[in-house]
This record gives structure tokens, sequence and C-alpha cells, in this order.
């Protein structure tokens, strides 16, 4: 099933790759239909809310990344801080960067390439970028705060895995929240994100708090995403083809038992709130193909639980992921496991079979609501 009219995808992904990989990527600000710069204005003059929060100088990092891993439940110890790191484990190569070089240079993994041979296919220009965290209000912070602030990267120090670090003291919304990346040959990432809110005054009435991760993929195959889902109610299960063309008002689906979000009339990131009535996705799994017959997987521990879910969001050339917590309480943790895939493509089905043996082999560490659709067709 497709959501949308593809027979204009492929001029229609031009000129949305000119509007996110243009003005958004060149920048670090793909918010769709402007740009800004560092200080807050945007393209043509018009001056937008810019921040006004001042991070708390750090005077004893390692201390500090120390606590915040522990009290995140990381046992692991880690190397001093460094803007860039690098890892390889099968046939996959990476770059993992902080927070220094933003907007220009986006955090996250800043390159991801498989290995075949001498042939080399880079995944995307920026992936895993934590682009907003935001509330159901109007906020000046609902834009970008995630990569205006220090964003800490290090190493494991005796193991491959590689930490993202925000603490509390340099993000807006005072959360704490860390990102362990750890390679899995011979083609996936693993990804444990737990988070912690100190104060969560700023999410106002509404109470829900949403981290919008963002992968600017280099070159899509087609200008959709795939995911295991239904079309309209009562529907059977089966994979869709979904494609959220219409314009920057709407791109995000939903899990199947979903409720949709409200949020204030005049909030200033809505377009990231607007949801589809369908179709909706029944398992936590999204395929990307992209070009050279290579396919992006991410794939979560979970649908939905009393505490949180995830919607699947789709602006193309980025496939983005919300993970959204409902009910924000100070001092209680929160967080979910994911593996990403870069790999060549081969079907809908061995995605699926992938998916089921990283579910099999997931240990019982924290909630986990268990998918078990029918067989995929």
């Amino acid at each position: 099933m497709v959501c949308g009219n593809r027979a204009t995808s492929l001029t229609r992904l031009t000129l949305v790759a000119l509007l996110c990989c243009g003005a958004g990527c060149a920048d670090g600000n793909a918010n769709g239909n402007k740009s800004f710069d560092q200080t807050g204005t945007a393209a043509g003059g018009h001056r937008t809310e810019i921040s006004g929060f001042v991070p708390v100088p750090l005077r004893d990092t390692e201390n500090a990344l120390s606590g915040a891993l522990g009290e995140l439940g990381f046992t692991e110890t880690v190397d001093q801080v460094s803007a860039e790191v690098g890892f390889e484990s099968g046939r996959l190569k990476g770059r993992v960067r902080d927070n220094s070089g933003s907007p220009e240079v986006l955090s996250g993994i800043q390159s991801l390439v498989y290995m075949d041979g001498d042939q080399h296919f880079e995944a995307f220009r920026a992936g895993w970028n934590l682009e907003y965290v935001f509330s159901g209000h109007r906020d000046d912070q609902n834009r970008f705060a995630p990569r205006r602030h220090p964003y800490q990267v290090c190493r494991e120090s005796e193991g491959d895995s590689v930490f993202l670090v925000r603490l509390a003291s340099q993000s807006p919304w005072s959360v704490e929240h860390v990102t362990r990346l750890t390679p899995a040959g011979p083609h996936s990432i693993d990804i444990d994100f737990r988070c912690r809110f100190l104060d969560v005054s700023r999410f106002g009435a509404r109470k829900y708090a949403v981290f919008f991760w963002a992968n600017y993929m280099r070159e899509l195959h087609d200008a959709v995403i795939h995911f295991r889902g239904v079309d309209g109610v009562g529907g059977q299960e089966q994979w869709i083809r979904a494609e959220s063309f219409g314009g920057w008002d709407v791109g995000t689906f939903l899990q199947d038992n979903a409720s949709i979000l409200e949020f204030d009339d005049d909030h200033n990131l809505a377009f990231n709130l607007r949801s589809f009535p369908s179709p909706r996705f029944t398992c936590p799994l999204l395929l990307s193909r992209s070009a050279g017959n290579m396919v992006f997987i991410l794939m979560f521990d979970r649908l939905k639980t009393g505490d949180d879910e995830f919607r699947f969001s789709s602006f193309p050339p980025a496939v983005d992921v919300q993970y959204v917590i409902h009910d924000v309480r100070p001092g209680h943790r929160y967080g979910f496991r994911a593996r990403m895939s870069w790999r060549p493509w081969t079907s809908e089905e061995d995605c699926w079979q992938e998916y089921r043996s990283w579910q099999a082999a997931l240990d019982d560490a924290g909630p986990r609501e268990n998918c078990q659709p029918g067989s995929p067709r």
C-alpha cells in the first residue's frame, strides 16, 4: 500500500533534497522550509526565537560524565572526551561526532560506510542526529536546542562502545541523556538510550516530551519508508510503502494503538506533531531503501508502554524517529534499546528475519513489549 501519489515522487524528492540537504544539511538546520544561522536569523532576514539559555560552565568534565553515566545505570568507564571517535566492525566503518562543530557539522554518527571489497557505500550525510527535544507548548527551545549546547563524545576505556553524553546543566530542558553506540558486526550498531529529567516544569500542562532523531540519507532509492502495518481501521497487517508527501504540515506515522498528540494552536514545531490517520505501523521496524541497492534499517525493542512510544517521521531524504515520553516525571529513568543496520538490500522478508533474530537475542533488562505479527508477505 502507498500513502500519497508516487507518480511525482522523484521530482518532489529532488525538491525536498534541496530544501533539506541544501539549506538544511549545509547549515545543520534541516527544518524543511527555513534555514537558520547561529544567531537564529532565518534566511531572508526574518528574526526567529533564539536560545536564551546559558549552560553552566563545566568545572570537572570527567567527574560530571562519570556521574551522568552512573545515574543512568551505565557501568562502563570512558576515556577523555574527544571531538570525534572512529569505529570499525565487520563491514562497517564510521565516525561519531560531538557538538563542537554544530550546526555546520552535526553531532551523532557523522559517517557510516559499508565496505564490500573496493566498493564503499556511505549511508548518510549525518545520522542519529538529535535534532529536537520539544514539548506540546510553544517554546523557543522546541527548535534545534540539542544542536546548540555541548554534547560530549567519549570512547569506552575497555571496549568498543562510543558514548554521547548531554548533561542536564547543558540542556534548557534540564534533561540528562546518554546514548551508547556499540558496533555489532557484520553490519549493525546497537543503540542504548537512557535519560532522566531533573526538572519537568518546562513541559507544562501537556506533560509529554519528544526526542527527535534525524538521519539525512545521502541518496535514496525512492522517497518512501517501509514498515509492517495496517492501512485503515480493521485492515490486514502487511508491508506498507508509506510516502509522506503533502507539504511540511505532516510527515509522521503512528503505531496502531497510539493516540494523536494534542498541542498548542500556535506551536512553533507543529509539522512534527501532526500525524497521518493511516497507515499505522504494527511493529517497531523501519526500512528505507537507498541507492546502490542498499537498505537502512532501524528496529526498536518495543512499540509502546504506559510511559512511552515511538513515531516514524519521513521528510525525504531524512528518515526520522520520534521517542515520546508521556507524563514526564522528575528523576524517573526512561529509555530504549535499538539496532541500526546498513547493508545490501535483499528482501523485506530478510529484513524481517533480521529484526526477529535481534529481538530474540535481547536480554530482559527494562520493559519491553513484544511484537508478534503474522508472517510478512
